[in-house]
C-alpha cells in the first residue's frame, strides 16, 4: 500500500492536499509541505486557535481555523472563524479571511432552541469552479450533539470570504459534522468523511458521495477523519496516531473498492502497520 507521512507533531493531523507535486498538510497547530514521498520541506506553526481541514488551489493553501475560546469557558465555544491562506511555495501568511457570516450562526445557535443547524464551528474545506471558471469556497460546519441536527451545513463564500449561501446534507447527527471535504473534478463529485458517533441517531457511515449539487450518492462506513483527497482514480485516505507532544500522521492511497467493505481506524493501521 503506498503511503507517505509526517512524524513528530504536537497535535493530530487535521487534513491534507496536494498539488501534483506536493502535500500540504494540516496539523492541529501547523501547516506541513512535503513531497509525495514524504520528504519534509516546510513547517509553518500557527498559534492562538485550531486549525482544520486544508485545500490547495492556484499556489495558496486554504485551511480553516478556530479561536481558542476565553478562560472559564468550554474548550469548543470558539471566539473566531476564519480561514488562514498560505503561500503554498515558502508557507508564509498571504491573508487571514474572517468569516463574519459564522458570528451570526453562532448566536442564532445559542439563543434560538427552534434552530436545527447546530452550528459549532467549521472544519472541511474545498476550493472549486464552476463552469464560468470562477472559483468558490466550500466550508464546512461543526454541528452540536442531538438527534434534531441531522443536517451537515456547508457554507459557500468566494475567494475574498464573502458569504453567498448555505447547502444542507442529510445524513443524521455526525461527531463535530464535517472533517474533511474535498471535490473530485474528474468525477464531479464532493467527498466528506466525519468521525463515527455511537448514539443510535447517528449514521454507522463515516464516508459520503454527493454529486456536485450535493445530492447523496453513496455512504461508507470507512474512517478517514483525518483527511481526504481526491485524484480522481484513487484518494489520500488518512489516519493518525500518538500522543499529544508526538502524532504521526499518515497518508495512503486506495480506490473506491477499498470502501465497499467496512474499516475501522485500528483494522486500517493494523494493515499498514508492518510498513510504518
Amino acid at each position: 500500500m503506498q503511503y507517505i507521512d509526517v512524524t513528530h507533531q504536537n497535535y493530530h493531523l487535521q487534513g491534507f492536499s496536494n498539488d501534483g507535486t506536493y502535500m500540504y498538510w494540516s496539523f492541529t497547530d501547523s501547516v506541513v509541505k512535503t513531497t509525495l514521498d514524504g520528504t519534509m520541506r516546510l513547517q509553518t506553526l500557527v498559534s492562538g486557535g485550531h486549525l482544520g481541514d486544508c485545500d490547495y488551489y492556484d499556489g495558496k493553501v486554504y485551511a480553516s481555523y478556530l479561536g481558542f475560546s476565553q478562560p472559564g469557558h468550554a474548550w469548543n465555544d470558539w471566539t473566531s472563524f476564519k480561514i488562514y491562506v498560505f503561500n503554498a511555495s515558502d508557507l508564509s501568511v498571504d491573508k487571514i479571511l474572517d468569516l463574519d457570516i459564522c458570528y451570526k450562526y453562532k448566536a442564532s445557535a445559542d439563543s434560538d432552541p427552534e434552530d436545527t443547524r447546530g452550528f459549532q464551528g467549521i472544519d472541511g474545506i474545498s476550493i472549486v469552479e464552476d463552469k464560468n471558471g470562477k472559483p468558490h469556497m466550500y466550508v464546512a460546519c461543526a454541528v452540536n450533539e442531538a438527534e434534531k441536527y441531522a443536517d451537515n451545513i456547508i457554507l459557500c463564500f468566494d475567494l475574498d470570504g464573502n458569504y453567498e449561501t448555505e447547502y444542507h446534507v442529510t445524513t443524521g447527527n455526525t461527531v463535530f459534522g464535517i472533517q474533511n471535504l474535498d471535490y473530485d473534478v474528474k468525477n464531479e463529485q464532493f467527498w466528506f468523511s466525519t468521525y463515527g458517533g455511537s448514539k443510535p441517531y447517528m449514521p454507522k457511515e463515516t464516508l459520503f458521495c454527493l454529486d456536485k449539487n450535493f445530492n447523496l450518492l453513496a455512504k461508507y462506513k470507512f474512517s478517514s477523519p483525518y483527511g481526504f483527497d481526491c485524484l480522481g482514480d484513487s484518494y489520500w485516505c488518512s489516519i493518525t496516531k500518538g500522543k499529544n507532544g508526538n502524532y504521526l500522521g499518515v497518508a495512503y492511497k486506495a480506490t473506491r473498492d477499498f470502501f465497499d467493505s467496512p474499516h475501522t481506524e485500528a483494522e486500517i493501521i493494523d494493515e499498514i502497520s508492518n510498513q510504518l
